[in-house]
């Protein structure tokens, strides 16, 4: 506990030099607030003030920017050794950070500095809201290794007057032919029935019929081959204008898409979450088909690489990192080395804690009341670009309405408010099966690929419709909200929106809220502004977690105060209690 806090001594050390103590060490204060419920703490640590030989080091690590040096614009290490008549020592590792209350005291001769922890989450945030997807690839930090492939169609909304206009052509087209085909068959037996010598005319006649027949024959011949030429070549149009080619789009997971850029900032990245290795996000889609001057495609244009666009959200790394801890309901920790990102309910966040509250008397207590509300809503977003993330909704929304069970008065029921959860992206649309026009054009195909076969002809119409099946669909080439897709391989399995969906994402991660499921788990008791003994040890346990058990019961810090020649902090934490059972939650999965 606060076995550092009295007869404590320390050693400084700037850039790796040992200094005297900085004026007023001990008077300094530090307060911690654990935001977003974070297992490790946003630091608000008072300026440090350094005189004569220590100002001289600060100010030539800033001039030495000018000569080779890295400059203002990086941190200068600043180490804290304390250690007591008890031989127990710790250190304290740190930065100092010239963008934060640098102030020059030139009369004095002194300087006035903040400090950031090392490893601390306050620093790795202002780091990845200043760091783009862009910039990663340009400088080759991420490169096509990254992405895969994803598979899709675009199959927009056929009309009744589409199917139909197609449909008479189509058949004008095979009806004429088998007319051709039957009437090439008539005229080879006639020239078969000739050449017998089944002719009732004199030879000279004969020999006249048998060369007229094979004239014949050999017109109606050549009609089919044009006929049949014809007949591919309308097929092909009619295929493309109406069963547009398949097509690839580049996308990238999360668990890649955070690790990537953990590992640029020196970092590795843990996750147990494993909907990270499936889920891929896809950005949006701004690139246009190139056409012919006939108006048909010559090569389409899916997404180019994985990353976000820039008018995506997701493209500043912060933001990707935001849309991760939205999904899972989780929170981001730095251990050692490496970024961890779990989910709130994870018991690795309770199993790792080691502080422990000392023996004190708390006399006032809050209920949170405030965490408790009314109308709970998840929702994916919808692309009016791509009709189907509207067609299809089921998955993309689930809602959770708390009312009382028992009420005495209406009116002076006093739940209220909405946790409105956006996750910005959309959910994919897979192809399960034909549309009407596909189904018609798939049996034509069948005949066409035949009649074409049996003439020596080559085509595979009805296999390209077929293995379209398993592909993500689109009614537009161009979307222009990102997707969230769960892949196994290139595709959407069958049972993607079973395993990927709102309501899913509510079961697995976000039940923690809830004031009536999980033994009620999102109850809890505030217990603020309570003096404690604190000093250095209970400072570096809580830097790395605020978890911690509470007469049988987890309980977490929130925020804490510490001047740190003090024995005594003040603190505020709160701990899971059950407070009331007069709730129900009703459930609605809109379709």
């Amino acid at each position: 506990m606060s076995d550092l806090s009295i007869n404590t001594e320390g050693r400084y050390k700037l850039n790796g030099q040992q200094l005297n103590a900085p004026i007023g060490w001990s008077d300094i204060r530090i307060k911690a607030s654990y935001e977003g419920d974070n297992t490790q703490p946003s630091l608000d640590i008072e300026e440090f003030t350094f005189p004569l030989e220590a100002r001289d080091i600060v100010n030539k690590w800033i001039s030495d920017g000018l000569i080779n040096g890295v400059g203002i614009f990086e941190g200068m290490p600043f180490d804290i050794t304390l250690f007591n008549n008890q031989a127990i020592q710790h250190s304290f590792k740190s930065f100092i950070d010239f963008t934060n209350g640098y102030k020059d005291f030139k009369e004095d001769g002194k300087v006035s500095v903040s400090v950031i922890r090392d490893n601390s989450l306050d620093a790795f945030f202002d780091r990845l809201g200043g760091t783009s997807y862009g910039y990663l690839e340009e400088i080759g930090v991420i490169t096509s290794s990254n992405y895969v492939d994803v598979s899709y169609v675009v199959e927009k909304k056929f009309n009744l007057f589409e199917i139909l206009m197609s449909s008479i052509v189509l058949y004008l087209m095979v009806k004429e032919l088998a007319v051709a085909i039957e009437m090439l068959a008539n005229a080879t037996a006639d020239v078969a029935g000739l050449s017998l010598g089944g002719s009732v005319f004199p030879p000279t006649a004969a020999l006249g019929a048998a060369l007229l027949a094979v004239l014949k024959a050999l017109l109606i011949l050549a009609y089919v081959v044009v006929l049949l030429a014809a007949v591919i070549e309308l097929s092909k149009t009619l295929f493309e204008i109406l069963i547009p080619p398949q097509r690839n789009h580049k996308a990238i997971s999360l668990r890649e898409a955070l690790k990537v850029v953990c590992n640029y900032l020196g970092y590795g990245f843990v996750s147990p979450i494993t909907e990270m290795d499936d889920v891929h996000y896809l950005p949006s889609n701004p690139n246009l088909d190139e056409k012919t001057a006939g108006g048909f495609i010559s090569v389409t244009k899916g997404t180019q690489s994985g990353i976000p666009n820039v008018l995506d959200y997701g493209y500043i790394c912060e933001d990707m990192f935001q849309l991760c801890k939205d999904l899972f309901n989780a929170k981001l920790s730095i251990i050692g080395n490496d970024v961890h990102l779990r989910s709130k309910n994870d018991p690795f966040w309770v199993q790792q804690s080691t502080w422990t509250l000392p023996n004190v008397l708390i006399n006032t207590l809050e209920y949170n009341t405030d965490d408790m509300k009314s109308e709970r809503l998840l929702s994916f977003s919808i692309d009016t670009n791509d009709e189907w993330t509207i067609d299809n909704y089921l998955g993309t929304a689930y809602e959770i309405k708390t009312d009382p069970l028992t009420i005495l008065r209406e009116r002076a029921v006093l739940l209220k408010g909405l946790d409105d959860v956006k996750f910005q992206g959309a959910l994919g649309n897979r192809k399960d099966e034909l549309n009407g026009i596909e189904s018609f054009l798939s049996d034509v195909a069948g005949s066409i690929d035949a009649v074409i076969g049996f003439f020596g002809g080559s085509t595979t119409f009805s296999d390209k419709i077929e293995a379209r099946l398993g592909d993500l669909k689109q009614s537009n080439n161009w979307h222009t909200i990102p997707k969230l897709l769960y892949l196994k391989g290139s595709n959407l399995p069958l049972n993607h929106r079973e395993i990927w969906n709102a309501k899913i994402l509510y079961e697995k991660y976000h039940e923690e809220k809830s004031f009536v499921l999980n033994n009620r788990l999102g109850q809890k008791i505030y217990y603020k502004g309570v003096e404690i003994p604190f000093g250095f040890e209970d400072y570096k346990q809580l830097l790395d977690n605020s978890y911690f058990n509470y007469k049988g019961d987890d309980a977490k810090i929130m925020s804490f105060d510490w001047t740190i020649g003090d024995d005594k902090a003040v603190i505020d934490f709160w701990v899971r209690k059950i407070y009331t059972n007069n709730l129900k939650e009703t459930y609605i999965y809109p379709k």
